[in-house]
Parts: C-alpha cells; structure tokens; sequence
C-alpha cells in the first residue's frame, strides 16, 4: 500500500464518530472458556437429545416428514457438521449457509447433509392411527376411533381409545415372530431386515410361486403392512414402493393430500377380492404411509344394506410412528388382526 494510498483512506474514514465504527468492526480473539463452552456444545448435540421414559422418540408425521426409521430404529437428529462451525460462531465468524466456495447459492438440500442419523436400539415399533369406519345401510355416520398400536419381534400390542390393551397382531406358526402376510413366503420380524433392495429381487421374494389377480392383489397388501407398520430400512422402504407401482392395474397420482392435508403420492387398486378400491397415500421421500382408505367400486349387497359404487368403507391415517422400548402390559383378551 503507497504512502498517497493511505492518506486517500484517511481522508475517507475522516467523518465524526470514524474512530468508534472501526473499532466495532474488531473482534477480540475469544477465551478459553467461550472455546471450551462452544466444544462442549457439540458433543452435547452429537450425543443427541434426552429421551423421554421408554427410550424411544416418536416421530410425528408431518406434511414433509423427515423422519426415516431404519433397522435399530435409526432416527434424525440435528447435529453441527463439525466442531469448527461452533467455534466459528464463538470467533465471530459470519457463516452462509448454502453457499459455495465458488460465491454461487448451493441448494438448501445440500444444507441437510448436516443432519446425521444415530442408530438406537428398540424392540418395538409404535404407529398412532385414527380410523373412520362408515356403517352401510344403517343410515348412521361414520365412526371415529383411536388406537395405537405396538409391533415386535414376537409381541404386539393394541390400545383403543378407552384406554384398553389388547394383544394382536399376525405370527408365523413356525417362528413365532410377527409376520407380514404376502404372496409368497409370510415376511417374519427377522426377515424385514433382509428384504433385498433390487425391486426384481425383491418382487420375487414376495410373490413367490404365487400368480394371477390373487397374488397381484396380495402383494399389494402386504407391501401396504410393510411400508406402514415394519421397521424396514430405507433402501427397502425405496424398493418396495418401485414394486408397489409396478403392479399391474396399479394407478399412481402424484401431489396429492391427505385428509388432513399432507402431501403424497396415491397408489391405488381395484381388489376384484372384496371389491374395494384401495388407495395408499405415501409419503414420497420416506416411503412411509400416511394414509390408507377403501371405497366400494362397484354396486353390492353389503351387511344389512346395500353399498353403492364410490360409497366409503374405512379410513385410517397414521399419526406418528417411531421406536419404543417399552409396551403397556395388556389388559386381556384379545384384539383384531390390524391392517395396513
């Protein structure tokens, strides 16, 4: 810098007050405490949050869920990328999220690599559901209730809204695990963590030797039990979703919403079965249901009355869903077999 250049720089900063606005601009290097403080900080966040009683977190599904359950009950937790950025925060130093070292905008994605997932273990998994049920031919309306519902390795668990609990839930006779009722082979507790990731693959495990409008509608089903209430992984989760809208006579709708306003994706089938339109609203970035219905596609004697073409059946959206370490004991008795 030249002698002139540093008189035209005086002359510049020579307004009233100049002295007290560049002093403002200095930073004071920070103490060892307020460097101890901010490091301490993130092995706190890194450890991640206090859980509550049972050790498990519930995810409440929102119009963009985040959450992603994973084989132990992987969940999200938000965690600084390094210890540098809250040392940055405590030198002073101004951060830009989303900006590169090239000066451009980077994507607010990009922005989420910085949240890691921790792996914890759990023995159960935990849905919170509100279903309607409409009465055919009774004129009554429809009616309203709550459960939440527990799955484990060979336990599972059923609350209603009066507070009851009941054990449920589908068992393989020869493992005595939960199991997921498909085409092929039953898919046990053990086995969703084996599910094959190639859609081919995958599809091929579930149907089996099974064929015909019989397997294709079961297969449809059981992916819907897989997707809304297993602890399948992500990559899995991914996989059976590319099955589920591979399936023939399969309609897919995307931006859709829910009935309480979540965005998804639709998946629907007309089960020949029992002559119900089924429709799943997924998730399409986790690959969790939100929400599943039934409507009648055709006309037909139903119960004491008679259902017609587009009256609804059952409605059940899915509230939260995460892991649980522990399960209310029962109350007796017995509950029913809950569908995906």
């Amino acid at each position: 810098m030249t002698g002139q250049q540093d008189r035209n720089d005086e002359d510049v900063l020579a307004f009233p007050g100049a002295r007290r606005l560049r002093a403002a601009g200095e930073v004071a290097p920070p103490s060892a405490d307020v460097v101890a403080a901010a490091l301490a900080a993130v092995r706190r966040a890194a450890a991640g949050p206090e859980e509550d009683a049972d050790g498990g977190v519930e995810l409440v599904r929102e119009p963009a869920a985040a959450a992603v359950p994973v084989r132990k009950w992987r969940r999200r937790l938000p965690v600084l990328v390094s210890a540098a950025a809250v040392v940055a925060v405590a030198l002073g130093v101004t951060v830009q999220p989303w900006s590169g070292s090239g000066g451009g905008h980077g994507s607010p994605a990009a922005g989420r690599t910085a949240v890691r997932e921790r792996v914890e273990p759990a023995p159960y998994w935990k849905v919170r559901t509100v279903t309607w049920s409409w009465a055919v031919g009774k004129g009554e309306g429809p009616r309203k209730t709550y459960e939440t519902l527990w799955f484990g390795r060979d336990k599972a668990l059923q609350q209603m809204g009066d507070g009851t609990v009941l054990e449920t839930g589908d068992f393989s006779t020869e493992t005595r695990q939960m199991a997921y009722d498909v085409p092929g082979k039953p898919v046990t507790w053990d086995d969703v963590g084996k599910l094959p990731t190639d859609p081919a693959a995958l599809r091929k495990r579930l149907v089996g030797s099974a064929g015909g409008d019989t397997a294709e509608e079961g297969l449809f089903n059981g992916i819907a039990a897989l997707l809304a209430r297993s602890p399948a992984e992500p990559p899995v989760r991914a996989a059976l979703f590319e099955v589920l809208t591979r399936i023939p006579g399969v309609r897919v709708t995307e931006r859709v919403k829910d009935s309480t306003g979540r965005a998804g994706t639709a998946v629907e089938m007309d089960l020949k079965g029992d002559d119900w339109r089924r429709r799943l609203v997924v998730d399409p970035g986790t690959f969790h249901v939100l929400e599943t219905s039934d409507t009648a596609w055709r006309a037909r004697p139903w119960g004491a009355g008679r259902i017609r073409a587009g009256d609804p059946g059952e409605r059940v959206t899915y509230l939260s869903t995460g892991p649980a370490r522990t399960v209310p004991p029962p109350s007796g008795g017995i509950g029913g077999s809950p569908r995906g």
